[in-house]
Order: structure tokens, then sequence, then C-alpha cells
């Protein structure tokens, strides 16, 4: 389980970073895929017997690679917080767009907005991360199971 949660934590660090530098809310398409691989791939490697040891598996994977997400994302909305305010063209082309407008009046309030936003996706990656983590350990147990029974009956 620790094997496939760093894998899946390295993973996802590298793409959380790459995505969430354009907006946070680019980093939510992966996370699923993420989320259930990591779980599948954590009882793929331990090969539990019992359905409680298999879903803590992947919920420990799925909180490892969450970690990974996590920080990732913090970094990357912090690099775009400092890239934003510090550049003097970027804010006057996205002030073109009225959709930015009262964001970026005020480089206070643009880091009050890209932090919470930040936060918001990393706690929601987090999460699903998790949840989907046990729900592919759930997944790995069932077809594991399935493919004993028709091994032993047959």
């Amino acid at each position: 389980m620790f094997k496939s949660g760093l894998i899946g934590a390295g993973i996802g660090f590298v793409y959380v970073m790459s995505l969430a530098l354009l907006s946070p809310l680019c980093t939510l398409c992966l996370v699923p895929f993420l989320g259930l691989g990591v779980g599948f791939m954590a009882s793929w490697f331990d090969k539990p017997e019992r359905l409680e040891a298999n879903l803590g598996r992947g919920v420990v994977a799925g909180g490892i690679t969450g970690l990974g997400v996590t920080i990732g994302q913090i970094l990357a909305t912090i690099v775009t917080g400092i890239l934003v305010t510090n550049l003097e063209e970027l804010p006057a082309g996205f002030e073109q767009l009225a959709v930015f407008e009262p964001v970026l009046v005020d480089p206070a309030q643009y880091w009050q907005t890209t932090l919470a936003v930040g936060a918001f996706c990393s706690i929601f990656n987090l999460a699903l991360i998790v949840g989907l983590g046990a729900l592919g350990s759930l997944l790995w147990f069932q077809q594991y199971k399935k493919n004993t029974l028709n091994t032993v009956s047959a």
C-alpha cells in the first residue's frame, strides 16, 4: 500500500503542479482515475485476504496519494499567485476580460481568491482520492474473489 501510495503521490504531484498553474479546477479531471488506480494497485501489490484489510489498504494508499496531490496544489497555488502579482502585463491582460475584473483590481483580493479556490480544490481532491482509493481496492477484491471462486469450483 505504501508503494502504490508513493507512486500515486509522485504522479499526482507532477500532474497537479503542471495543471494547477493554469487553473486549480483543471486538476479535477485526472483525480478520479488516480484514486481508482492507486486503490487497485495497492490491493494488487498486497493481495489481502479479507475485505476490511483490503479497504484499509486502499484508503491508506489514497491518503498518501492525496497528500502528494495536496502539496502539489498548494505549491502551484503559491507559484501562480507570485507570478501573477509580480508580472505587470499579466494582470492587465486579465483585466480586459470582464469575468476577472472584480478579482484583479486589488492584489490582496487576487491572493484571497487564488488561495480559497486552491484550498477548496485541494480538500476536494484529497477526499475524492481517498474515497476512490477504497473503491479501487474494492473493485480489485471483487475481481480477485471472483477468479478465486471460479478456480476453486472448477
